[in-house]
């Protein structure tokens, strides 16, 4: 994790942020994995640090990226009705913008 956790810090210092996005996908993931707290704060900073990315605000990716992540976000702090708010908003932006990776991943969400 600290590895991912320094390529991802990396990314963003060098402002190469078109690859932010997958690097914070994975380390919210890894993050959320047990759902204890230090775990969610450190992913809701992540989250929230790729939202901030002002140059990559309207991009598809990221909008689709953000909503999975707040999604499992809610679903580790156990806010089951966001939970299912922004999964459900995840898979039909998946859908719309045909994203196949994403629909399979939204698909696979409980």
């Amino acid at each position: 994790m600290s590895k991912l956790r320094a390529a991802n810090d990396d990314l963003f210092a060098g402002w190469q942020f078109g690859h932010c996005t997958a690097t914070t996908r994975l380390l919210v993931q890894e993050l959320l994995v047990d759902s204890d707290e230090p775990g969610v704060r450190e992913a809701e900073a992540a989250i929230e640090r790729l939202a901030a990315v002002q140059i990559l605000d309207g991009l598809a990716i990221q909008e689709v990226t953000l909503l999975e992540l707040r999604a499992l976000l809610a679903r580790a702090k156990g806010d089951e009705v966001a939970y299912r708010q922004l999964a459900d908003r995840y898979r039909a932006m998946a859908t719309s913008l045909g994203f196949e990776g994403h629909i399979e991943w939204a698909e696979a969400m409980p």
